[in-house]
C-alpha cells in the first residue's frame, strides 16, 4: 500500500487508503470511518510529511518506463526519486550543472532521512543502501 502512495503521488496523482480487512465487528473502515489497522497508515503520514515539504508550485511528475524511475521535479530547484521496490545500490542524478544541490536518502518502509555528505552538481552518482523502498530529494542549496 505504501509503495502505491508513493508511485501515485511522484507521477502526480492522488490516492487514498481503504481498508477491507474483515473486522470481528464487520466494520469497513471505508463506509464507517474509524481506526486504520496494518502498517500503512504510519508510513502514508510519513510521505504526508515529505510532501508538504515539497515545493507547491511548478512541480511537474515524470516516469521513465525503461528504467522504472518515477520522481517529481522543479526545474533547477527539487528532485525526488523514488525507486519502488528496486533494490539499487546506486543513485545516478542528473542535476543541473550551475546549482548547488544538497541529497537526502529516504527511506520510505523505515521512515528515515538520511543526508548525503557534501554539494552536488551536474551528474552526481551516490552509494543507495540496497533496499526496497528508498527515494533520493535533491533540493537547492540558496
Amino acid at each position: 500500500m505504501m509503495n502505491r502512495f508513493w508511485i501515485a503521488y511522484c507521477r502526480g496523482a492522488y490516492c487514498t487508503h481503504g481498508e477491507t480487512y474483515i473486522h470481528p465487528q464487520n466494520i469497513l473502515w471505508w463506509s464507517k470511518g474509524g481506526t486504520l489497522y496494518g502498517k500503512s497508515p504510519e508510513r502514508i503520514g510519513f510521505l504526508h510529511k515529505i510532501m508538504t515539504e515539497t515545493p507547491t508550485e511548478g512541480v511537474y511528475p515524470y516516469h521513465n518506463i525503461w528504467n522504472k524511475e518515477t520522481y517529481l521535479i522543479k526545474d533547477n530547484e527539487f528532485y525526488l526519486h523514488y525507486y519502488g521496490n528496486s533494490q539499487q545500490a546506486k543513485a545516478r542524478l542528473y542535476l543541473p550543472k550551475d546549482v548547488k544541490f544538497r541529497l537526502e536518502i529516504i527511506d520510505a518502509w523505515n521512515m528515515t532521512i538520511t543526508p548525503v555528505d557534501g554539494e552536488f552538481t551536474g551528474q552526481t552518482e551516490i552509494a543507495l543502501p540496497g533496499i526496497p523502498y528508498i527515494a533520493v530529494r535533491a533540493t537547492k542549496i540558496n
